[in-house]
């Protein structure tokens, strides 16, 4: 769950279908401006609702059977570990949050987990 708040934190959410779907999508050609991959990893980690870790936890396991209960739980131990930032305070919309784990215990974690980091993250 680390690994995907991760993602949801650092990749763009216009990508999300090119990375987490599965099947056949169409694949068009993206016109990138000069220096926006750069700029997008200096601004640091991005926030992100709740819907967006459970769409792409779901879409990286293999087994999402997993109750969504134990994943608000794990949710909020990485809150209390201080990993993932709850950055929204309004308790009436949506939750976001943000990863603040370092990219060498994501890679790490994920590698050992057997999880292929490097096909998921769009900065590598």
């Amino acid at each position: 769950l680390l690994i995907c708040s991760f993602l949801a934190s650092h990749n763009p959410a216009r990508l999300d279908k090119r990375f987490f779907c599965k099947g056949k999508s169409s694949r068009r050609k993206v016109k990138s401006r000069k220096g926006s991959k750069l700029s997008d990893a200096l601004k640091g980690p991005k926030t992100f609702p709740l819907d967006r870790l459970l769409a792409i936890h779901s879409s990286i396991t293999q087994d999402g059977t997993i109750p969504c209960s134990d994943i608000l739980m794990s949710v909020s131990s990485l809150v209390a570990l201080n990993l993932v930032v709850r950055a929204s305070v309004d308790l009436l919309e949506q939750p976001k949050y943000k990863c603040v784990a370092p990219l060498s215990t994501i890679s790490i974690l994920a590698k050992e987990s057997g999880i292929d980091f490097e096909t998921f993250y769009y900065n590598y």
